[in-house]
């Protein structure tokens, strides 16, 4: 399969069909990502395993840098993302397709980013344009059936990952450095994009021990990157809607939101899909912004 992160209906269904005689079809996993697993025992797609947001994609818990704050989108550790792999039977080679039931496919872009994050091949890596909500409104077939997945054993090799990627991961300290380079001078170049939604942004909803943004961020709500079905604007138009709002593209450098996981959307429209590959994604975000009172804040 050539490297096409974002793939449609019609890509996945003709891989189905192709491996009809095996489900899920050979050297493909398709992965259901949810908060609620009543939901994906409901309808899912065929072949299709489930991944809970908050055991696989994100942890819950405290770490020193937010003190005795409870945090719900910690960055899994590389041998925790190893073990999910192994749980989801994913061998060298299997490519893995991602979407999602919250209709805007903001977890299934999280587990995309997470796994390339830590360095699995990003040809094998996909994501399901419109996600659940797409796939049965252009009336494709869903089922209740969970499909039996044999788990890689300890003497078995699953698909090996890396040490962090920190090409794709922004730091605090990277966010507070670009902070200072986006006001200096009155520039005000566009360094954090800020896709939370506007009263996060003013800091009128707070989330953490304190409200508002990074300063010198710009806002762009996460779903101006997807059309009315749920599914991601095109390059130009993703352009479009940043040099729209004053933003240069090319002076991005991350994306933050609360957790990460908005943000994740963000990132692959910036990046997947616009190309922008000097972005990245904040995944500690406002939860550890807003709690750390060593950094500044902007209202």
């Amino acid at each position: 399969m050539p490297n096409e992160p974002l793939v449609s209906g019609d890509w996945l269904a003709a891989r189905l069909a192709a491996g009809a005689d095996a489900s899920p079809a050979p050297r493909l996993r398709i992965v259901h990502v949810s908060t609620d697993r009543k939901l994906y025992d409901e309808a899912h797609l065929e072949g299709a395993i489930f991944s809970d947001l908050h055991v696989d994609l994100a942890k819950g818990g405290k770490v020193p840098e937010t003190g005795s704050v409870d945090r719900q989108y910690i960055l899994p550790k590389r041998d925790e993302v190893e073990a999910v792999l192994r749980a989801w039977g994913v061998s060298p080679g299997t490519h893995i397709v991602f979407y999602d039931d919250a209709g805007q496919n903001r977890y299934a872009a999280r587990g995309f980013w997470l796994l390339l994050v830590y360095g699995f091949p990003h040809d094998q890596l996909h994501l399901l344009d419109g996600g659940l909500k797409a796939w049965q409104a252009e009336g494709r077939p869903t089922t209740v059936d969970a499909p039996r997945i044999e788990p890689i054993g300890p003497n078995e090799t699953p698909e090996r990952l890396t040490d962090v990627d920190r090409t794709l991961l922004a730091t605090a300290d990277d966010m507070l450095a670009w902070s200072a380079e986006a006001g200096r001078g009155g520039m005000a170049a566009t360094r954090a994009l800020d896709v939370r939604t506007l009263d996060e942004f003013l800091g009128t909803d707070v989330r953490a021990r304190r409200g508002g943004r990074i300063p010198g961020a710009h806002h762009r709500l996460y779903t101006d990157f997807l059309t009315p079905d749920g599914k991601f604007r095109d390059r130009a138009q993703t352009l479009a809607i940043l040099q729209g709002s004053g933003i240069r593209p090319d002076e991005i450098r991350a994306t933050y939101c609360q957790g990460g996981i908005r943000a994740a959307l963000g990132w692959f429209a910036l990046h997947e899909v616009a190309g922008l590959d000097q972005v990245r994604n904040y995944a500690g975000s406002w939860e550890e912004w807003g709690n750390r009172l060593d950094l500044p804040v902007e209202q």
